[in-house]
């Protein structure tokens, strides 16, 4: 399998416009943690809503560095890397100026929602599944604790492995079928 980063963010909201990162996670193919830090806002002070899903604080996040701090080193480590993220399009507008360097970018979710194969006829597309629900389907042992980048990082890891793995089978039987 090709050498992929699997990369997930934490943030006060979800405008990339108005809101910043909380928490930044980058997980390579072999399950190493290359990068994972809490991140302090500059400009947001309080984020009650996203809190309550991720759980960051704060007080957390009050002596972590900057993104301005860490984003030439994020973009090091992207440099010709073929990056994988859970909802790549939220990601990657937070993320942005380290990515600029990157190969190439893979949403697992739009990947996952095509193999789970359900019809979202108001969207004209493949349905969404989140990404706990996602990761109990491909791999029911696997647990986790959502929200947490590096614990997200770790369930779309597992989520690429199925679907490239599936894939990898899929051809190979389609090949020995045609000899």
């Amino acid at each position: 399998m090709e050498n992929f980063l699997y990369v997930d963010t934490e943030t006060t909201g979800l405008d990339p416009c108005r809101d910043e990162l909380l928490s930044v996670s980058v997980l390579d193919n072999d399950n190493r943690v290359l990068f994972h830090s809490y991140i302090k806002p500059r400009h947001r002070r309080k984020w009650r809503d996203a809190q309550k899903i991720h759980g960051i604080t704060p007080e957390q996040v009050k002596h972590a560095p900057t993104y301005t701090m860490v984003k030439k080193y994020l973009a090091d480590i992207f440099r010709n890397r073929k990056i994988v993220m859970y909802n790549a399009a939220f990601d990657t507008d937070f993320l942005a100026e380290s990515l600029t360097d990157c190969d190439s970018i893979y949403c697992c979710m739009l990947e996952f929602a095509e193999y789970n194969g359900e019809w979202n006829d108001y969207y004209n597309d493949w349905k969404w599944i989140k990404l706990a629900e996602a990761v109990k389907k491909v791999s029911p042992q696997f647990t986790f604790c959502a929200h947490d980048s590096l614990e997200d990082c770790k369930a779309t890891r597992e989520i690429w492995h199925f679907l490239k793995n599936r894939k990898n089978t899929t051809t190979e039987t389609e090949e020995k079928k045609s000899m």
